[in-house]
Parts: C-alpha cells; sequence; structure tokens
C-alpha cells in the first residue's frame, strides 16, 4: 500500500520524496531548505501535505530539529528508490531527445571529406541542433546498417535492393588509379584494364566488395596478374607506398584529393564502358522519414547540387 502511493505518481510526488529525503537526512527543516534552494515555509508546507495524504505523522518537532517517526523509517528506502527510479526515467528522456538529433549516416570512404568542411560548417550554422554521425565503412556494411535501422542514412554505390530503399542520386564518380609521377602508367593519358595486367597494387581490401569484383572480372577474369602487394585502409601507409613508387592503387576520382602529394598523381581507368559508379544517397523506405533527416537529406540534396 504504501509502495503504491509513492510509485503511483508523477512530479509532485517526486518533489514530495525529496523533501522528505533531504529533511530526513538533516534532521533539519531550515538546514533541508537551504540545501533544496527554498524557504523553511516551502519545505514545512510540503511535508505536512505528505503527512495528511499518507495519513501518517512523519517527524516530530521540537526547538532542536526533527526525529523521524518509525512510518517514516519505513518510508525512507522506498522514496530513495522511487526518486532513484524518476532520475533514470529523467536520464532516458534526454537520452531520446539526443538521439532525435542526430543523424547517423554509414558511408563508402571519405565521402565526408569530399563533402569538406564547408559542408560541415553551414549545416551546423543552418541547424545548430543536429549533430552529424558519418562512418567510414563498406558498400555492404551500409546496406546492411540501414536495413537493419542502425543509421538514418548510407551512401554507397549500386546495385542494391530498390523497393527497400529511396535512393537519391548525388554524382557520378569515375575509377581512377593513382601512382608515382614516375611510374611506367604515368606516361598514359588514361589507363585501361589491360595495363593492369603484371601490375603491382595495393587494395583497400577484400570488403570492398567493389573493386574486387572488377579486378575478379576485368583482370583475373581475363588471365590477366597482378600482384597485390598488400591490403590495407590504412590511407597513410597506401600514400607511403605511391610515394615510394612501390604500387599503384584503384579507387574513385572523388577521393583523388586524399593523395594530394608532387610525387602523386592520378589516371582514369577507362575500358569497355565500365568507368565508375553513380553514388547514391539511401533511406528505409519502409519507414517514415523524421524531420531532423528530412532536414539533412534536403541540406545534401542542395549542396550537391550547387
Amino acid at each position: 500500500m504504501l509502495y503504491t502511493k509513492i510509485i503511483g505518481g508523477g512530479a509532485h510526488e517526486s518533489k514530495q520524496m525529496q523533501y522528505f529525503v533531504t529533511v530526513y537526512e538533516t534532521q533539519n527543516i531550515q538546514v533541508a531548505a537551504d540545501q533544496l534552494f527554498v524557504t523553511r515555509q516551502g519545505v514545512s508546507k510540503v511535508i505536512r501535505l505528505l503527512e495528511t495524504e499518507l495519513g501518517q505523522a512523519l517527524f516530530t518537532r521540537s526547538s532542536k530539529g526533527v526525529t523521524p517517526t518509525d512510518y517514516a523509517v519505513a518510508l525512507l528506502p522506498h522514496a530513495r528508490q522511487f526518486l532513484e527510479a524518476c532520475t533514470a526515467i529523467s536520464g532516458l528522456h534526454t537520452l531520446a531527445a539526443q538521439s532525435h538529433s542526430v543523424v547517423t549516416v554509414y558511408a563508402i570512404d571519405h565521402i565526408l571529406a569530399f563533402l569538406g568542411a564547408d559542408f560541415v560548417i553551414q549545416f551546423h550554422q543552418k541547424y545548430p541542433q543536429i549533430i552529424l554521425n558519418v562512418v567510414d565503412t563498406t558498400d555492404d556494411a551500409a546496406l546492411s546498417a540501414l536495413s537493419a535501422q542502425q543509421c538514418n542514412f548510407a551512401i554507397v554505390t549500386g546495385p542494391f535492393e530498390q523497393t527497400q530503399f529511396q535512393a537519391d542520386p548525388l554524382f557520378y564518380s569515375r575509377y581512377s588509379v593513382i601512382m608515382n609521377q614516375q611510374h611506367p602508367l604515368a606516361n598514359k593519358r588514361h589507363i585501361t584494364f589491360a595495363d593492369l595486367d603484371g601490375q603491382t597494387i595495393v587494395s583497400k581490401g577484400r570488403a570492398y566488395s567493389c573493386f574486387r569484383n572488377m579486378i575478379d572480372k576485368y583482370v583475373l577474369g581475363l588471365n590477366r596478374k597482378i600482384h597485390i602487394l598488400v591490403e590495407t585502409t590504412d590511407e597513410s601507409v597506401i600514400r607511403d607506398l605511391l610515394i615510394k613508387n612501390k604500387a599503384i592503387y584503384l579507387g574513385y576520382d572523388y577521393m583523388n584529393t586524399l593523395w594530394s602529394h608532387p610525387e602523386v598523381i592520378s589516371r582514369p581507368l577507362v575500358d569497355s564502358g565500365h568507368e565508375g559508379n553513380t553514388i547514391y544517397l539511401l533511406s528505409n523506405s519502409q519507414l517514415r522519414m523524421t524531420k531532423v533527416n528530412r532536414y539533412f537529406r534536403e541540406f545534401l540534396l542542395a549542396w550537391i547540387a550547387s
């Protein structure tokens, strides 16, 4: 009965329990009032109202202060548990409010670097309450995260399930071969898959299926041979290998600015009409888009179009 009376309430009961616990711990109305930043009369009024509602005296008053009654001693652990529950619920509300202001985007490599710092700055200036959380990953991982509702958007290349996702084309990016300016292929204006025969390549790894499938189909599948020096996503290692002219690297041309170095150049990979991919912004078509997510989508599409 006692517990039901406490737990059944809301903000009013939370205030009453806070005042009760503070008076119990200090055993002095004035000291409790000072800790609660309210008046002595305010504390006394709340305690009397609580005693009336419970039908029990909580404290005996004297000139030295207050002494808890047996009922107050029994009430104390329940009151503390109630206040802990109120704090936990308040924390959940805060977390929920924060999550509504976060837009999580799983994107293929370095999309945020391509968009640039100005994109981040201007988006924040327009929507200061929204936090952008951009995770660099692979196409497959981004699609899986979007399907599992672990992110709000995915930025990927095709193909993908058209019925499950709403797709907005962002831009077309061509394949690019990155190499040292002293590499023999640097003399060519563009590179073909046949030119890759016998070359040493640094690869992003098998998880990046787009480039792996391209190599399997257009190089290895045609009995051309390549030597993969290392598979890594560490750009500092890739850059060092390029500078030292130890390998070439296959990527998208939107990433070319990452390799800005006087000794490193890029050449387009052009062959049989398979020269690149369209980059898409995907959202889950099975979910209603929130206002915050709509703001991000509209801002990104306008930025790309400008």
